[in-house]
């Protein structure tokens, strides 16, 4: 009985292990999904992530919520992210490349809108 007891108890132990596995799907805050594109608020993947979507588009970034507030990019996504000023993809701003980071855009709070595109 004392053996059946130990197996069911290592048993039991075993499942939070197995279920923090899964765990890594998940990503830290500072890294995006793959195939994602991700945009913070400040520099360095800090403060609010206003922006976490599956790379496509166009995305206008609308509202409190990111318009001219973007700092830092995840580009986990195999296409190029190319960065606009204006909503409706308007005013070109810049083009991040495939699975680039970059911690402090060069031109800081202006972009409102993106598309992931295979070129730039």
């Amino acid at each position: 009985m004392l053996t059946r007891t130990k197996a069911a108890l290592a048993a039991l132990l075993a499942v939070p292990a197995l279920t923090l596995g899964f765990a890594g799907e998940a990503q830290a805050d500072g890294y995006c999904g793959a195939g994602r594109v991700c945009m913070w608020e400040d520099g360095n993947y800090e403060g609010s992530r206003y922006v976490d979507v599956v790379a496509g588009g166009p995305y206008d970034i609308d509202g409190w919520n990111g318009d001219n507030e973007i700092s830092s990019i995840d580009n986990a996504s195999d296409d190029y992210i190319v960065m606009y000023d204006n909503d409706d993809l308007t005013g070109f701003l810049g083009c991040v490349q495939p699975h680039q980071r970059i911690p402090e855009l060069w031109r800081n709070d202006e972009m409102e809108s993106f598309i992931a595109r295979s070129f730039c």
